[in-house]
């Protein structure tokens, strides 16, 4: 029974599932999920503002700031916003549900084409909601965006070397998508190209192996028709960007991560989901058996992010639970891979239990997908600092009054807090300047004057226990136990705005 095909809109359930996820959370809170989002919506005002510009005139003002990511999402964010005649903020709402949905729509099509049955798409997506990395997945973020595209593009690598006649158009289609992913989020890209390196290196492999000459060529030559396509598309962002870059100029990309965040593999299971961790082994164990160019890629795919989350003990800076939703993403598949398995196992005894259970694994994994992402947990971000964890989103009421302050207010605007300067900039196009937690002399009047800063902005919340004035650390500005903010007693500064979290002084000097 389960490996007859009842309908060819099965593979909708596990996105009608997430989109309703999506729906719930959405509704829920008033704010876009997690904080990342106030810089892309501060991109996406640049944007509207100047036009398509590689340089953001309001971040680190007056000088203004590289602009970090290619602006797919942000013309995309846009275009919502026109075509609801809303808001930015409103229209990154819209998008979560859609987002969540329309990766798992990917990651069910992607799975049911590499083994042809919608059965093993269906529990493909319904795994992949289920481990608490996917709870990012309802983030109106870049990332998110391109998560939809790269499985289609490993896919249609894979369909290449499935192709009998010599052609190369999956692999010119699968650098096209790789292409299209470089256009959104960088990091993705990475992903990607390390992905299909390793691939392409095992199928390489067992083209020796088998003693296949003219595999081996075709193996390269579609390999760098993915490249050489990718690479053309990407830089219609990325030639201008890095050219400027490179010219020392105000504008431009940054092209590293400045730090790394490790995570324990021991951690890894708890992060995927046990349930989809504990379904990979049958799934891992029947590739091992099959050895087919589908269980070479699937393999190979997970190997390479395992590798690449480990990537800091080769001196590479990478944010390993970043990497676990493109991990997350083939393993589901190899987890649904297993279901099939261990049902047809059971199948072979009664139809009807192997039904029961099938179902029964979909269904707990729903229940885990469900409470991960509609948990109170979902929207609280933080910082974590020497001093305690600093709520970051969503924007606490001062931080909402202190924005709707500031869309009155001109001139350049430092803070003690880079995530509440974050949120400012995107609600109220306000300049800012992180002088106040990157340079120790910034309440010097010679650096504010030449800064040009007309405000700093002083969070109460930032007190910490210690005999000292004020310390900067990890993008925030705290201040010791004996110091009043709100009573800073400086020749050249006023006290003109206060609630119940912060301090604002006009600079006099």
């Amino acid at each position: 029974m389960l490996n007859r095909d009842h309908g060819k809109f099965l593979y909708i359930i596990p996105a009608l599932c997430a989109f309703i996820i999506g729906i719930l959370v959405t509704v829920r809170y008033q704010w876009p999920i997690g904080w990342d989002i106030y810089y892309h919506i501060h991109l996406a005002r640049v944007y509207m503002l100047e036009g398509l510009t590689l340089h953001d005139p309001l971040y680190n003002a007056p000088s203004g700031n590289i602009i970090n990511y290619p602006p797919i999402f942000h013309l995309t964010l846009i275009l919502v916003s026109y075509i609801l005649q809303t808001g930015l903020f409103e229209a990154a709402r819209f998008m979560q549900p859609v987002l969540i949905s329309a990766i798992v729509l990917s990651v069910t099509i992607v799975a049911s084409r590499f083994y042809e049955d919608r059965y093993t798409g269906l529990a493909a997506g319904i795994l992949f909601i289920s481990g608490s990395v996917a709870v990012r997945s309802v983030s109106p973020i870049p990332e998110n965006m391109a998560l939809i595209i790269l499985p289609f593009s490993i896919y249609m690598y894979y369909e290449f070397f499935r192709e009998e006649r010599d052609r190369l158009v999956s692999a010119l289609l699968s650098g096209a998508l790789m292409g299209t992913v470089a256009l959104i989020h960088p990091a993705a890209t990475v992903c990607l190209v390390f992905s299909v390196t390793l691939i392409t290196a095992a199928v390489a492999v067992a083209n020796i192996v088998s003693g296949s000459v003219c595999a081996l060529k075709r193996t390269a030559t579609g390999y760098l028709a993915f490249l050489i396509v990718g690479i053309i598309i990407a830089s219609i962002w990325w030639l201008p960007a890095l050219y400027v870059k490179s010219t020392g100029g105000a504008g431009g990309v940054s092209t590293g991560l400045q730090f790394s965040r490790g995570m324990s593999i021991l951690h890894y299971p708890g992060a995927f989901g046990y349930l989809t961790a504990l379904l990979s082994i049958p799934g891992l164990v029947a590739a091992v058996r099959k050895r087919g160019l589908r269980d070479l890629f699937i393999v190979s795919w997970i190997l390479s992010m395992l590798i690449l989350s480990k990537g800091y003990y080769i001196g590479i800076n990478v944010i390993s639970y970043r990497v676990l939703i493109y991990m997350m993403i083939p393993l589901s598949i190899l987890g649904a891979a297993g279901l099939r398995y261990c049902s047809g196992i059971i199948e072979r005894k009664s139809r009807v239990a192997a039904g029961i259970f099938f179902v029964s694994v979909l269904f707990v994994a729903l229940f885990q997908g469900y409470a991960h992402i509609t948990s109170p947990k979902t929207a609280d971000y933080g910082a974590m600092t020497p001093y305690g964890r600093i709520q970051i989103a969503p924007p606490s009421e001062s931080e909402y009054e202190l924005a709707e302050w500031f869309r009155e207010q001109g001139g350049v605007a430092a803070f003690s807090n880079y995530y509440t300067m974050g949120f400012v900039a995107a609600y109220s196009d306000q300049k800012v300047n992180p002088i106040l937690f990157t340079d120790p002399d910034a309440l010097k009047p010679s650096k504010l004057h030449e800064k040009r800063i007309k405000y700093l902005v002083f969070d109460r919340r930032l007190k910490a226990d210690g005999n000292f004035t004020f310390r900067a650390r990890d993008n925030f500005l705290f201040y010791g136990s004996k110091t009043r903010v709100d009573r800073l007693e400086y020749p050249y500064l006023r006290k003109v705005y206060e609630n119940g979290d912060f301090v604002v002084y006009l600079v006099t000097a």
